[in-house]
């Protein structure tokens, strides 16, 4: 997928992102969102919490690391946001409780900087994509498989 696209658009850019998600059965699904400040990263995982049913306002955890929506949607019953930006060492994760919640079959993470966690993600089935400007238009690109990401 690349698509370049206003942001009236983001909604149907946010359906075609889950649309593209494959749920596990046993495990978290895990997306890296990459791109430069101002991407839209963050933007569009509000997009997605909207498409999922969080009733809550979705906004930065950058100073926080992550932060747990609930989800109307039987896909996932849970939206978990990261922004990695501020972490120093991978190890940081253990104290959010990382691998407890890789375990959740039901829970959507979706990381934001994940260049911060390079160790952390080569393990892991996530999806990624990546997000910039061109002109006026944003654009995404992915799923990738990790190691084309980065």
């Amino acid at each position: 997928m690349k698509r370049s696209y206003p942001t009236e658009e983001l909604s149907s850019v946010a359906k075609e992102v889950l649309s593209l998600l494959e749920v596990s059965e046993d495990r978290a699904t895990v997306v890296a969102f990459y791109g430069e400040l101002g991407a839209g990263k963050t933007t569009l995982v509000q997009a997605i919490a909207t498409e999922l049913g969080v009733q809550e306002m979705v906004t930065s955890p950058t100073f926080v690391i992550a932060k747990w929506y609930r989800t109307t949607t039987s896909n996932f019953y849970t939206l978990v946001h990261i922004d990695a930006y501020r972490i120093e060492k991978e190890e940081e994760l253990s104290t959010l409780g990382f691998d407890k919640l890789l375990r959740e079959p039901k829970a959507l993470v979706i990381i934001e900087w994940p260049e911060q966690l390079p160790n952390t993600l080569s393990t892991l089935n996530a999806q990624t994509f990546t997000l910039h400007h061109e002109g006026e238009l944003r654009v995404i690109e992915g799923p990738l498989p990790y190691e084309s990401a980065k």
